[in-house]
């Protein structure tokens, strides 16, 4: 299997929320709530069997924008995705103020979302020994 991306414009309705969604060929969550479906194994390719919903855990602020992180409420798969100029910015923030603990494992509650920072140049992130900045 190809882990090329493939583009699929696709519409739907947000099983969460109902929002009817337009897509673009990039889009993967609904923009108001921000909850995704686990369809792809790679990118575009709707081969997943899962078809679990996808919890928004965490948010990982880039200088290109900010990175949401999905957590299947199925099978705990993880997965990235960009924000997109849609996306509700009160609900990204509110997302991302949730954050605390990193999550792990799946235990009978639903993991709280998490906050990453970013690992670009100018983040306050850990670093790994010898690194130079």
């Amino acid at each position: 299997m190809s882990r090329r991306f493939a583009r699929t414009t696709e519409d739907f309705a947000c099983l969460r929320c109902g929002t009817s969604v337009r897509g673009d060929g990039y889009t993967n969550h609904c923009p108001c709530c921000l909850w995704s479906r686990h369809v792809d194994v790679n990118p575009g390719d709707r081969v997943a069997d899962c078809r679990g919903l996808m919890r928004p855990i965490a948010v990982e602020v880039r200088t290109q924008g900010a990175v949401l992180t999905h957590r299947c409420e199925s099978c705990g798969h993880e997965r990235r995705n960009r924000t997109s100029p849609a996306d509700d910015i009160e609900t990204v923030m509110r997302v991302s103020a949730e954050g605390g603990g990193q999550g792990g494992g799946r235990s009978g509650a639903a993991a709280p979302p998490r906050v990453l920072r970013g690992r670009g140049p100018s983040s306050d992130g850990p670093r790994r020994p010898g690194r130079p900045r």
